[in-house]
C-alpha cells in the first residue's frame, strides 16, 4: 500500500463527531442533490441507520471537519437535525456521533472524494423494478419501499408500473436489448399477447419508443379527443368501452372507437333534435368535426341574429371572471355569473326567423358543444327585400318607435366613430395589434375580429418542427384577458414602435392563413410569392407518412430514391422485407446520415432524397 493509498490509511483513523461540526466541502463532486433526494436519504437513514460512514477533510483553511465523500448522507443527517425522523416507527441516528474517517492529507481527501464518486453505480432498471416488487409483495407501500432504497415516491412507483411487464420484457431490459424508454411503451399493450408480439418486433428491428407506442396505440383514440371529452369517461365506460391508461405520459386512450363513434354520433344527434324542438328551428343538423368547413356552408346564406351588447362594466368584468377561470377554478358564484353574461352576449333570433332557418351543432377541439348559423337556403332569399318583407333574412324590427330610435342612435355614434377614425391609419393599426398583443375577444376588444388558427400541427408526432414566431403569433391564447388600465396598456404598446407592432400584426395575421380545406388562395395566390419550403420544416418519416402509405408504394419510394442503377437483387431484398421493415428503413434513410452513409448513395440519390416530397404535397402545390 502507498503512502497515500485512499482505502484504511493508517493516518486517517475513524471519529465519532458532532454533526455541528461537519460541513460540506469543496472537493466533494455532489454539491447540488435536489430536496426530493435529500428528504429521500433521510428517511432511509431513519429506517436502515447509516450504514456507511462519512469520509471528512480537516482543511486548516477553515473550522471542523469538512465531508468530501458522503454528500447526500450529510444532507440527510441536516435534514434530519432539523425536522426529526417524520415516521412514527423510526427515529433519527445519534447526531452528537457521526462516525467520520478523518483525514489531513489533502491529496488522500481528494483521492477518497473521487473514488467514491466513481465506484457510486446505481441499481439497473430491471434489478429496481424486481427488487420493490418483491418488496411490493410482501405488503411495503411504495413510500416504504422509497425510504428503504433512498429514492422518491414517483421514482419507485414508476418502477412497480413495470413490474406487471411480462418476464420476457423485463430480460431484454437487463440485457440491453431494449431501452427503458421502450419498456415503459409496452405497458400500453391490451394484454401478455400484444405485449410479448410487439416486444418481439422491437427486438428484430431494434425499434425506437416511438415504433412501439404507434403499433400499441394506432388504434386507439387519445382521452384528450374532443369525441372522448364530450362523451365523458364514465358514459364511454358504462358502454362497455375499455381504458387503457399511460403510465408515464399523463394520457389515456380508448381502445374501442366504434364504441366512442356511436355514443358521440347518438349524442350530438339527441342534442341537435333537442334543440330544434325547444327553439323551433326550421332545421338543425349534427357535424361529427371539430369545425364547420367552409364547403359545407358555401351555398347557403347566412343570417346575423340580433345581440345584445354588454355594458363596459360588463365586458370587464367578463374578461376579469374568464382569466381567472383560465387560471384557477372559480367559485360557484362566479361561474354562475361568468355563465349568465355569455349567455347575454350571444347572438338570438326571433321566431319567424328560426321558423324557416337552420344552424350546425358540433363539438370543438376542446370538447365543447359549439352552434353555428343561422343559416338560409339561397333559393328562398328573396333579393332586394326590406326590413318588414315577409323574406327578409334580418328579423322584423318592432314597431315601437322607441326602441327603433334607440337602435337608430346607437348605430348613429358608431357611424360617427368610424367616420371620425378615417385616415388615421397608423392609430388604427397600433389599436389592431395591441388587442392582437393583448389577446382581447372580439366582445370585449376594440375591433369586433376574431381570428383563429387553422391546425398546422400533424396529429402523429414526427419529424416536424414550428417556428418560436408562429407559436408567439397564436391567437388562442387566454382571450378576455385585461391588461389593467387599458390606456396605460396602450401607451405601453405604442411606446415599443412601429417594428415591434408590425411584428406583432404580421405574426398573427400569418397565423391565420387558410390551409386547402377552406380555399385554395394559401397555394395558387400566396405560395408563389413567398416560395415555401416544406422541407425546412419536416423531414418525411415513418409517423407522419411512411406508417400511412400501403406496401407497393414504399417499394416503388424505395426503388426511385436508392435502388435506381443498382442490381435487381437489391430490390428482391428489399421487397422481400416485412412491411415494418420497410417502413423503418425509409424512416431511417430520411432521418439516419449514418444509415445512408452505409447505403453508399452517391450524389444525385442524395439530393432525391434531401428535395423529395411525396406526390399528395406536390399536387397540392401545383393546383
Amino acid at each position: 500500500m502507498t503512502k497515500h493509498s485512499p482505502l484504511n490509511h493508517p493516518d486517517a483513523p475513524l471519529q465519532y463527531l458532532p454533526l455541528s461540526e461537519l460541513y460540506l466541502h469543496d472537493m466533494n463532486p455532489r454539491q447540488d442533490t435536489p430536496d426530493d433526494d435529500v428528504a429521500a436519504m433521510a428517511d432511509s437513514i431513519t429506517v436502515n441507520g447509516l450504514l456507511q460512514n462519512l469520509l471528512g477533510y480537516r482543511d486548516p483553511a477553515n473550522s471542523g471537519v469538512g465531508i468530501v465523500a458522503g454528500g447526500r448522507r450529510l444532507r440527510g443527517l441536516i435534514h434530519l437535525g432539523k425536522n426529526g425522523a417524520q415516521m412514527l416507527d423510526s427515529k433519527a441516528p445519534d447526531l452528537s456521533a457521526i462516525p467520520v474517517q478523518v483525514t489531513d492529507d489533502a491529496f488522500l481527501a481528494r483521492a477518497w472524494a473521487g473514488t467514491e464518486s466513481a465506484t457510486q453505480k446505481p441499481l439497473h432498471p430491471a434489478d429496481e423494478i424486481r427488487a420493490y416488487a418483491a418488496l411490493a409483495d410482501q405488503g411495503n407501500s411504495a413510500e416504504m419501499i422509497a425510504r428503504t432504497f433512498a429514492q422518491t415516491v414517483r421514482h419507485v412507483k414508476g418502477r412497480l408500473a413495470l413490474a406487471h411487464l411480462c418476464t420476457a420484457t423485463i430480460e431484454a431490459l437487463r440485457r440491453g436489448d431494449i431501452t427503458l424508454d421502450v419498456a415503459k411503451a409496452l405497458t400500453l399493450a391490451r394484454d401478455p399477447e400484444q405485449e410479448l408480439e410487439v416486444l418481439q418486433g422491437a427486438l428484430d428491428g431494434k425499434r425506437q419508443e416511438w415504433w412501439v407506442k404507434q403499433q400499441l396505440t394506432d388504434s386507439k383514440v387519445r382521452a384528450s379527443n374532443y369525441k372522448a371529452a364530450y362523451v365523458g369517461r364514465d358514459g364511454y365506460v358504462a358502454a362497455g368501452g375499455r381504458m387503457r391508461d399511460d403510465l408515464f405520459d399523463d394520457e389515456s386512450y380508448l381502445e374501442d372507437p366504434d364504441i366512442l363513434d356511436a355514443l358521440f354520433e347518438k349524442k350530438l344527434a339527441d342534442i341537435a333534435e333537442g334543440i330544434k324542438v325547444q327553439f323551433g328551428w326550421n332545421w338543425v343538423k349534427p357535424h361529427s368535426e371539430s369545425h364547420i368547413p367552409y364547403s359545407l356552408t358555401s351555398n347557403l346564406t347566412q343570417v346575423a341574429g340580433k345581440k345584445t351588447p354588454l355594458s363596459m362594466k360588463e365586458q370587464n368584468e367578463q374578461a376579469e371572471l374568464q382569466d381567472k377561470e383560465f387560471r384557477e377554478t372559480l367559485t360557484p358564484a362566479e361561474a354562475k355569473r361568468l355563465n349568465e353574461l355569455e349567455s347575454k352576449a350571444k347572438p338570438f333570433w326571433e321566431e319567424a326567423t328560426r321558423a324557416k332557418c337552420g344552424i350546425y351543432v358540433y363539438v370543438d377541439h376542446r370538447g365543447k358543444l359549439c352552434i353555428d348559423g343561422a343559416y338560409k337556403d339561397q333559393k328562398s332569399t328573396k333579393k332586394n327585400t326590406r326590413p318588414g318583407d315577409a323574406g327578409a333574412e334580418t328579423d322584423i324590427p318592432s314597431p315601437k318607435l322607441t326602441q327603433a330610435g334607440v337602435e337608430d342612435l346607437r348605430r348613429i355614434q358608431l357611424l360617427a366613430l368610424q367616420t371620425a377614425t378615417l385616415g388615421k391609419t397608423e392609430l388604427v393599426l397600433d389599436l389592431f395589434a395591441w388587442q392582437l398583443e393583448c389577446g382581447y375577444a372580439t366582445y370585449s376588444g376594440l375591433f369586433n375580429i376574431s381570428l383563429t388558427d387553422p391546425q398546422i400541427e400533424p396529429e402523429a408526432e414526427g419529424a416536424w418542427t414550428v417556428d418560436d414566431a408562429l407559436s408567439d403569433g397564436s391567437n388562442q391564447r387566454e382571450l378576455g384577458r385585461t391588461q389593467g388600465n387599458y390606456a396605460e396598456s396602450f401607451k405601453t404598446f405604442q411606446a415599443k414602435g412601429k417594428k415591434h407592432r408590425n411584428t406583432v400584426l404580421t405574426r398573427h395575421l400569418i397565423r391565420t392563413i387558410n390551409g386547402q380545406t377552406v380555399n385554395a388562395l394559401g397555394t395558387s395566390l400566396l405560395a408563389p410569392m413567398v416560395e415555401p419550403d416544406i422541407r425546412s420544416v419536416w423531414t418525411p418519416d415513418a409517423p407522419t407518412y411512411f406508417s400511412r402509405i400501403s406496401k407497393a408504394a414504399l417499394e416503388s419510394l424505395w426503388q426511385d430514391l436508392v435502388l435506381e442503377g443498382r442490381p435487381e437483387a437489391d430490390a428482391a431484398d428489399f421487397n422481400a422485407m416485412r412491411k415494418s421493415d420497410k417502413i423503418e428503413n425509409l424512416h431511417r434513410l430520411f432521418n439516419d446520415a449514418d444509415f445512408r452513409k452505409a447505403l453508399q448513395l452517391g450524389p444525385e440519390a442524395e439530393h432525391r432524397i434531401a428535395t423529395w416530397l411525396p406526390p399528395e404535397m406536390e399536387t397540392e402545390a401545383a393546383q
